[in-house]
């Protein structure tokens, strides 16, 4: 006898398939623990899939899904921390962003001084403002979505924190003399 197949379940499918690099990318932001993020992303997807909401249900699936895994990372890594006795709050779990390796290896040692610049000026940044960051310039995501995913109650908020992020890391450019236009530098190629 065939196995029976809820209905919905290619539905899922589809949409792990076209999320789960998202998802998992924007995790490894906040822990580096793969086998943490596989495990988290496989039961959000199978929760959702037993409670049998379909994608196309879902207003806005990118953003319900980075919300719910974002929701869900730090809950897991809250509860990790405790039961290693170590202490843990949202703002003191920081957001990693960084160059990809590959963009610094392919111009060389100009290259390489222009992403030193660029590394202290993220380093300046909160976790906060540092993950605002990578969802507007790396995922192009709206400031709706930001707000959304950032548990912010208004649009304005998400606008302000990339601001005062964008003006903190123009000032630390500026303050170790580098020639860098920040704009240049904000694209996902570099």
């Amino acid at each position: 006898m065939a196995a029976q197949t809820k209905p919905g379940a290619s539905d899922w499918e589809q949409a792990y398939d076209c999320y789960f690099p998202l998802l998992f990318r924007y995790s490894l932001r906040f822990t580096a623990d793969r086998d943490i993020i596989k495990d988290l992303l496989q039961d959000l997807f199978l929760d959702l899939y037993l409670k049998r909401e379909l994608p196309g249900s879902i207003r806005n699936l990118r953003s319900y899904l980075l919300v719910s895994v974002r929701r869900n990372l730090l809950k897991r890594l809250s509860r990790e921390a405790a039961r290693r006795m170590i202490p843990f709050s949202e703002e003191s779990n920081d957001f990693l962003l960084e160059l990809s390796a590959e963009s610094r290896i392919i111009a060389g040692e100009l290259l390489e001084s222009r992403s030193h610049y660029l590394q202290k000026a993220v380093d300046s940044l909160t976790r906060r403002q540092k993950e605002a960051v990578y969802l507007r310039f790396y995922e192009n995501l709206s400031y709706d979505e930001i707000g959304e995913i950032m548990g912010m109650k208004e649009v304005k908020y998400a606008r302000t924190l990339i601001y005062r992020a964008i003006s903190e890391m123009k000032a630390t450019l500026k303050k170790a003399g580098s020639p860098i236009c920040l704009a240049l530098l904000l694209s996902p190629r570099f």
